[in-house]
């Protein structure tokens, strides 16, 4: 979460319970254990607004009038989000009987998890039981473009890390090293983390740092010792990982060269599909050419507030957007490198993001 969105958040959404990030420790490479990644969240939460504003909508890919439920399969590539038991994408629905959470999307279907920590997918127009994340806070990760999903299970001796192949319906769980006495959530001490995953590389914080494990042979790919919590690595895709690099703000590896982006901080990051491109939060919308670390100007006009959260091709980033401070709040459909934003949708005020409706972050609102 941006020092921008925590201000109005607290200005604007008093009665919501969330703890507060230290963002400061964010630039430092001290003790940053009692953070949670709670960008993607808050992020989720302003997006509800669409739902629960009553107001006009706009959704990329969707379609127009009243809401379809829809034909098998239900959509995977256009923007989508939950409300209770509903998903909408694409100007269809669809009630997968069961609260949403928190929720990922694959090439193959949805992802998602229940107040209780069920996690459920729905692929092909069935919904299975596939496993259990804590309740406190469900977080899954998972490949917009591939197959995988990943959560940390805590309901067994230890920590344990589990994948699920939507493609096949085969859960996998990692072979890692003990995650005894290591904790589920990123504020504590030692935290069992998924951060993500991408093709076959899940990529997870175990008493090793931050590992990239080969889903299918256990190999480990990719390490970085020194990583300390959920907010170390901030994206992957296609081979590419951007990590918070303490002082030396964020660094990306996995191309020709490692890329530094000297003084560029964040706690949530998103690749464009190719890995071409990459989105951090901020009170500004902050994207880079992941290759030469160029920054890439996005207009928002006069805006006080933006922040890209989600690709929905590799050139177009959405980008939740607020006129004021007391809102109202936009969805912006924004065209990368040439950096012309449009409307795509207009919400209420940030009174509303109090509403209990996810987007497909990973992440819900309000815990």
């Amino acid at each position: 979460m941006t020092e921008k969105l925590k201000n109005l958040l607290h200005d604007q959404a008093t009665t919501v319970d969330f703890a507060v990030p230290d963002l400061d420790a964010i630039t430092t490479t001290g003790d940053r254990r009692i953070r949670r990644r709670r960008g993607a969240g808050l992020v989720g939460g302003l997006a509800a607004l669409a739902v629960v504003g009553g107001v006009a909508v706009v959704a990329l890919g969707g379609g127009e009038g009243t809401p379809r439920v829809a034909d098998e399969p239900f959509p995977t590539t256009t923007l989508s989000w939950a409300d209770g038991s509903t998903l909408h994408a694409g100007g269809l629905t669809r009630d997968v009987g069961h609260e949403v959470a928190a929720y990922v999307v694959t090439r193959h279907g949805y992802v998602f998890a229940d107040d209780d920590g069920t996690v459920r997918s729905l692929v092909a127009g069935r919904v299975a039981e596939v496993g259990a994340v804590t309740s406190r806070g469900p977080r899954l990760v998972g490949d917009t473009d591939g197959a995988l999903v990943g959560w940390v299970d805590p309901s067994g001796e230890a920590p344990a890390f589990v994948v699920l192949d939507t493609s096949t319906g085969r859960v996998t769980t990692l072979e890692t090293e003990t995650t005894a006495g290591m904790g589920s959530l990123a504020d504590e001490e030692d935290p069992a983390y998924f951060y993500a995953i991408d093709g076959s590389t899940a990529y997870l914080r175990d008493h090793r740092g931050a590992v990239g494990v080969d889903v299918a042979s256990g190999e480990v790919v990719w390490r970085d010792r020194t990583a300390r919590n959920g907010f170390d690595v901030l994206a992957a895709e296609d081979g590419l990982v951007a990590l918070n690099a303490g002082d030396g703000g964020t660094r990306i590896e996995g191309g020709a060269e490692p890329v530094t982006l000297p003084q560029v901080y964040g706690s949530v990051g998103t690749f464009s599909a190719s890995g071409r491109w990459l989105s951090l939060d901020a009170d500004e919308p902050e994207v880079y050419d992941a290759h030469t670390g160029q920054r890439v100007r996005i207009d928002i006009g006069s805006r006080v507030f933006g922040t890209g959260y989600a690709w929905v091709d590799d050139t177009t980033l959405v980008v939740l957007a607020a006129q004021t401070e007391a809102g109202p709040v936009e969805l912006l459909s924004c065209t990368v490198p040439e950096g012309s934003c449009t409307q795509a949708a207009r919400f209420g005020d940030f009174d509303e993001f109090a509403k209990t409706v996810v987007i497909a972050f990973g992440e819900g609102f309000g815990y």
